[in-house]
C-alpha cells in the first residue's frame, strides 16, 4: 500500500513540475499559480485510476482468499504471458 501511495505522490509531483516547466517554455507566459492549479487537477484522475486498480486487486484477493503478495505475483505472471 505504501508503494502505491509513494507512486501516486511522485507522479503527482512530476506532473506538477512538468506543467510548471512547460509553462515557462510557452510563448505566451501563463500565470504560474494557474498552471500549478491545472497541473494539480490533471494529476487527480491519475491518482483515482491507481487507487481504483489497487482496490480492485485487493477486493479480488479477498474474494479468492489470496494475500496481497500473491495477487502481485499473479499479475506479474499474467503480464509476462
Amino acid at each position: 500500500m505504501i508503494d502505491i501511495l509513494n507512486f501516486v505522490a511522485l507522479s503527482g509531483i512530476f506532473n506538477v513540475l512538468f506543467f510548471w516547466y512547460a509553462s515557462t517554455k510557452m510563448r505566451s507566459k501563463p500565470d504560474p499559480i494557474k498552471t500549478l492549479i491545472v497541473s494539480f487537477v490533471f494529476s487527480i484522475p491519475l491518482s483515482f485510476l491507481l487507487i481504483g486498480v489497487y482496490t480492485t486487486m485487493l477486493v479480488y484477493a479477498a474474494k479468492t482468499g489470496s494475500s496481497e503478495d500473491a495477487m502481485w505475483d499473479y499479475m506479474e505472471q499474467e503480464e509476462l504471458q
